[in-house]
């Protein structure tokens, strides 16, 4: 059984995944192709983000399940347009994530990562964690 991680970072508001299974750890999150630009083409980062985490909750989930998820969101994220406001966002990468690991997620997307880990909270039972 693994884990899957979804954090809010602070700073610059980010929300990214930390994916980890047989003893395998690999970040994911969608940026914009330029830093912090509101809107251009995308792209999956596996940068660690473990020092910029805010706020975070953890999933347990089976090991082939996050390495299906992994390889979708790979697929369909690479190359694809990011817009913080009117299009596919860090957030929208977390919350599908989280559904390709058969969590509940939200009906309605939070502007904000913070939100959504409060959302993911609730919806599932779990607590979450402030990493400061």
């Amino acid at each position: 059984m693994g884990n899957l991680t979804i954090i809010s970072e602070t700073g610059f508001p980010h929300a990214a995944c930390l994916f980890e299974y047989a003893e395998i750890k690999i970040w994911c999150g969608f940026k914009p192709k330029i830093p912090k630009f509101p809107v251009f083409w995308g792209y999956v980062d596996h940068s660690d983000r473990a020092i910029y985490i805010k706020k975070s909750i953890r999933f347990e989930v089976p090991d082939r399940i996050l390495q299906e998820a992994i390889a979708i969101l790979e697929e369909k994220y690479t190359n694809r347009w990011f817009s913080i406001c009117w299009g596919i966002n860090c957030i929208d990468f977390a919350i599908e994530a989280a559904r390709l690991c058969k969590l509940e997620v939200p009906a309605r997307q939070k502007l904000l990562p913070c939100h959504l880990i409060d959302d993911l909270s609730k919806i599932n039972n779990t607590s979450t964690r402030r990493l400061n």
